[in-house]
């Protein structure tokens, strides 16, 4: 006996892994001692395997599947960028009676099914790097279904971390593209991008996005130019304000790939570009994923820092330089970034854009003002706690929830939304003794009453009636049944009913619609898709325009409710592990002669004899 909560993921059964069995013929019940750890989809697969090989005439009906929802008391994933100053975010956590689980930040949950084992996932100083986009299109999905997901503040945090455009933006009720005030910096940015003839392909057009993203950082007093390389170097775009960006973008997008590498006339035409340019921060991203020659590197470099010019590396595949992109890095006062994976060039070039371009951190004592009453701070006196050390600089999107607010320059500190049936929250200062350090040493038990309070506010939580569900299934096709009995014990009618069929391991491919046919009583039928083990879960809503449709009036005293509200949910699992025609072999006449229940064809003509008055005729 095998389980999990993914395919990927079956394994032994620690309490009862195997046992020898002398199967009967026909139906035989074996039991198993198992143990559900996690929350979420389990799943139980067990193989047969029959001593005298020889005898198994039929393999393909040697295993067969089963799948549950398991349910347990919130659990809360916390990912960590630095774990070692994250232990006191955790204590308050488990101090506040609340099960929590810490990662570091490669420990992000790469799919919505391992993510659905936590109510909440607090997300905290974990850079874009570290999460694909695949795992962010899952992380929506995951709040989208009910979760709840936290993003604090720090130095590798909203658009400081690289999250500018991505799906973590789009999901967050903040947004990222401040504009710069007056008393900052402008900045004279030059991209250096490798074309050579090994960026073809995805390299190439991740490259151009990249770019494209970066000008998007960049407030429109800076400046912005483009050197495209391959054994030769060239502007693709002059040095100009970054408020042209259509005109900009449309360059880039012409950049494509051939030739060799060299990076060393590349970064002499930069010098050039950016040198006498009018900033006060003058910057170079290098791109490239191969090997270069260094005849004059050192006297580029010696120019570049002449002319304060800092050089920040991207190093793509297995094949880049890395001692030479290091020593690049090292010489201009950068920072170097290196990956295989061309889809991380857009969170990397914007990444490393904001430590450049965007408004700083924020880095002074603040107050925090509530701009919004909410249900989760009655009993904390947070207007009178303590300063906090500052923040990530963030803007309110136009329909979320502003909370809580700095009272320097009115950014938000705390806000949230629904997405869904879930909630996204941005907390823009951090959970560590950086800025926080006042909260957790001189206001302990508020910090841990603060946050236990809102999280618990916030995730999900089972609130909806349970119902009963019963699925039968013949071959592919499948009969389900919902008993809808409310918590009064009255049956739930005129309900707005919904069948999602889940294969394990994947998504829901069907969304069979259930339709009452007797008081509080839902029914479908639909066939399955393929062989497997499939989760069926039901959401049944209290919809007035629903009830209307049925000839309820509402508004009014028969209504049975003001809004669209989930209601119900119920639960069960089919298995289609092999056709019917497998489970139906009979065995040989001799055997079925000797026990006549394992061979539905002999039990039927033994009835009709015994019914008739007839008898059994043999060779005797």
């Amino acid at each position: 006996l095998y389980q999990g909560s993914s395919p990927e993921e079956m394994l032994r059964n620690d309490l009862e892994f195997g046992k020898t069995v002398e199967l009967v013929p026909g139906e035989n019940v074996l039991k198993f001692k198992a143990q559900v750890n996690d929350q979420g989809i389990q799943a139980f697969r067990l193989d047969m395997d029959l001593a005298d090989k020889t005898q198994d005439t039929i393999a393909k009906n040697n295993q067969s599947w089963a799948v549950l929802m398991a349910k347990d008391k919130p659990r809360i994933l916390y990912v960590e960028g630095d774990a070692a100053r994250g232990r006191f975010f955790y204590q308050a956590l488990r101090a506040a009676n609340l099960e929590v689980e810490m990662r570091p930040a490669a420990g992000f949950p790469g799919s919505v099914m391992q993510m659905k084992h936590y109510t909440c996932i607090i997300q905290s100083d974990v850079p874009a790097t570290y999460l694909s986009t695949g795992k962010m299109m899952a992380l929506h999905e995951y709040v989208q279904g009910g979760g709840c997901y936290v993003m604090v503040g720090g130095e590798n945090s909203f658009g400081n971390g690289g999250y500018y455009q991505t799906p973590i933006e789009r999901l967050l009720p903040v947004r990222f593209d401040l504009e710069k005030n007056k008393r900052q910096p402008t900045v004279a940015m030059v991209m250096v991008i490798d074309r050579s003839g090994s960026m073809s392909g995805m390299k190439m057009r991740l490259a151009r996005e990249a770019a494209i993203a970066t000008v998007g950082l960049l407030g429109a007093r800076d400046l912005i130019g483009v050197v495209a390389f391959d054994h030769r170097a060239q502007v693709a775009v002059e040095l100009t304000p970054a408020a042209n960006r259509s005109r900009i973008e449309q360059l880039i997008s012409r950049i494509e790939s051939d030739g060799g590498t060299e990076i060393v006339p590349a970064l002499e035409l930069g010098n050039e570009m950016l040198c006498d340019a009018r900033a006060k921060v003058k910057h170079m991203i290098l791109l490239s994923d191969g090997q270069a020659g260094r005849d004059r590197l050192e006297e580029v470099l010696q120019a570049a820092a002449s002319c304060g010019i800092t050089i920040s590396v991207v190093g793509i595949g297995s094949d880049v330089d890395r001692g030479m992109l290091e020593l690049i890095k090292e010489r201009s006062q950068g920072r170097s970034y290196y990956t295989v994976d061309p889809n991380d060039l857009p969170r990397i070039f914007t990444k490393e854009a904001s430590q450049v371009a965007r408004p700083p951190l924020v880095d002074e004592p603040i107050s925090v003002k509530i701009m919004k009453p909410a249900t989760f701070l009655r009993g904390i006196d947070i207007e009178k706690a303590p300063f906090l050390l500052g923040y990530v600089p963030t803007k309110i999107k136009p329909q979320a929830d502003l909370i809580l607010a700095s009272d320097l320059f009115g950014d938000p500190i705390l806000a949230r939304w629904n997405v869904g049936l879930g909630k996204a929250i941005a907390f823009t200062s951090d959970v560590k003794p950086r800025w926080s350090r006042p909260w957790i040493e001189g206001w302990a038990q508020g910090f841990q009453k603060f946050w236990a309070a809102l999280i618990r506010d916030s995730m999900r939580i089972q609130r909806t009636e349970e119902y009963t569900m019963s699925a039968a299934a013949l071959d592919r096709s499948v009969h389900v049944i919902v008993d809808a009995v409310g918590d009064n014990a009255g049956w739930r009618n005129q309900l707005e009913s919904f069948l999602e069929v889940q294969p394990f391991g994947g998504r829901t491919v069907q969304k069979p619609v259930l339709r009452q046919t007797a008081p509080g009583r839902y029914e479908t039928r639909f066939n399955l898709p393929d062989h497997g083990a499939f989760l069926l879960s039901s959401k049944h809503y209290c919809n007035p325009q629903f009830a209307a449709s049925a000839g309820i009036t509402c508004p009014g005293p028969d209504c049975p409710c003001e809004g669209r509200m989930l209601l119900g949910e119920s639960y069960a699992s089919v298995s289609f592990a092999y056709p019917r025609e497998l489970k139906l072999v009979q065995p040989p006449g001799e055997m079925c002669v000797k026990n006549p229940h394992t061979c539905r064809g002999l039990m039927l003509l033994q009835q009709l004899s015994e019914q008739t008055g007839g008898q059994a005729l043999t060779e005797e």
